[in-house]
């Protein structure tokens, strides 16, 4: 990814409020070495269990420890997201902030950083230039927060989740689709293809209000741009502005253009995701991760799977090479002692070497942030594609909720966005998101 990389992921619990009362040092309320002398660190992921990304961090984490015997690293990561979001709230709220943690914001991580809860990691960098040159061009720039008042970069990406539409292409063929949709109108088109040839277009599970957010969220970066989605986050532009209202549309138009299966509204995430790896329906819109998911499944369609980015609008052109992207990051403490934070960044500088980094891919098909990254030479051929099409990416943007303080976003207007579908007018769910904004937008 050549140029700035604006991305983010689902925030789900905001951190405004939660800072206050954090900001002593963690060495005055903990012991930061342990009877052997150690330094004890804590690093606290949403990977745990038995899935290969956790097998791997557990393994480098033990690996680093090997190799600094006065370091003690505790893994504390929960997969499961509410109890993770609450486990951190309280660590933060008592002053016992992870060492090394992660949190799906960008602007939501601005109170967190203005009281101390956050380190910033700028010198660090700076004092470092080959483990600062070793990010994609322009991955540290997400997390600068200069534009919400708090100067400096508060987080390693660690992560990228790229959007695009997986489809079956046996069942496009079936249609009589020769080539996949580059703009909106062939988009279109496939859609009548597909419904002619009594396929379902697109599996959607409704009832997880986030799948449809994410439909919403592509259309939004097609029409309105990074800036755009940047300016709707800090009040420079609301959401009862004709171009938003227009997106809001135009995906609920999608429904009425037979999109998506009857009810699905009312269907889940397992759902779509079973329809979609048992042939039922012929595309899902989702992000990198779920490859190596899919191709761990028994689904006799593995073969058949491949993907294209989130077609474009022929008048918007200015924007049709804009990717969504969420970059999961890597955030520190910034209450730590002087020993504890020497210890968790070697142990960051350690897990975001080249090494690590590759293995890291190698074992569980995640797209990384980093440069002179390869997909394994044995790594199946959509994570090879999946890779090989990341590296063309030259202007992205993430979710546009987390470039807004407002911490009820995410859940008034993914709710907002399934009633519309149901019943309610783009208009009114415009209306409905932009008095939610400004009453609670800190």
């Amino acid at each position: 990814m050549k140029k700035k990389v604006l991305s983010a992921l689902m925030a789900t619990v905001m951190v405004t409020g939660l800072a206050a009362g954090c900001g002593s040092s963690a060495g005055d309320t903990k012991e930061t070495k342990d009877s052997g002398g150690k330094v004890k660190i804590t690093f606290m992921s949403r990977d745990s269990g038995d899935t290969p990304i956790a097998k791997v961090y557990e393994k480098q984490i033990a690996d680093f420890m090997d190799a600094n015997p006065d370091i003690e690293v505790q893994n504390d990561s929960i997969y499961e997201e509410a109890a993770y979001n609450n486990k951190l709230k309280v660590a933060v709220s008592t002053g016992e902030t992870p060492s090394i943690f992660y949190y799906p914001a960008i602007a939501g991580l601005t109170e967190w950083a203005k009281n101390g809860v956050l380190l910033d990691l700028t010198d660090a960098l700076e004092s470092d230039p080959e483990w600062k040159d070793s990010f994609l061009d322009g991955a540290l720039d997400t997390y600068k927060l200069d534009a919400y008042g708090a100067e400096g970069i508060y987080a390693l990406p660690n992560e990228l989740n790229v959007d695009a539409v997986f489809y079956n292409k046996a069942l496009f063929e079936k249609a009589g689709i020769k080539e996949t949709p580059k703009t909106m109108d062939e988009f279109y088109e496939v859609i009548d293809k597909l419904n002619a040839a009594d396929i379902t277009p697109i599996g959607v599970g409704g009832k997880n209000t986030w799948v449809m957010g994410h439909i919403f969220n592509n259309i939004l970066a097609k029409r309105i741009g990074p800036e755009g989605i940047v300016a709707l986050g800090t009040g420079e532009k609301k959401w009862t502005d004709e171009d938003v209202v227009e997106c809001l549309q135009m995906t609920k138009d999608l429904k009425d253009k037979g999109a998506f299966a009857e009810g699905f509204e009312g269907m889940d995430y397992n759902t779509q995701m079973n329809q979609f790896l048992s042939g039922e329906v012929a595309m899902i819109s989702h992000s990198s991760p779920i490859i190596p998911e899919m191709l761990a499944t028994e689904s006799e369609i593995k073969d058949d799977i491949a993907f294209f980015p989130f077609p474009s609008f022929t008048d918007k052109s200015e924007y049709t090479d804009t990717r969504v992207v969420y970059t999961s990051g890597w955030m520190m403490s910034g209450t730590m002692s002087e020993e504890e934070e020497a210890a968790a960044l070697k142990l960051v500088k350690f897990m975001t070497s080249p090494e690590s980094i590759q293995e890291r891919m190698d074992a569980a098909m995640r797209v990384a942030p980093y440069k002179n990254m390869d997909a394994p030479e044995n790594a199946p051929q959509l994570f090879k594609d999946m890779i090989e099409y990341t590296d063309t990416i030259s202007e992205s943007v993430g979710e546009y909720f987390d470039y807004d303080t407002c911490p009820t976003l995410v859940d008034v207007s993914r709710n907002g966005i399934l009633n519309m579908m149901l019943s309610d007018s783009a208009e009114n769910t415009a209306k409905a998101i932009q008095a939610d904004v400004e009453a609670n937008r800190p």
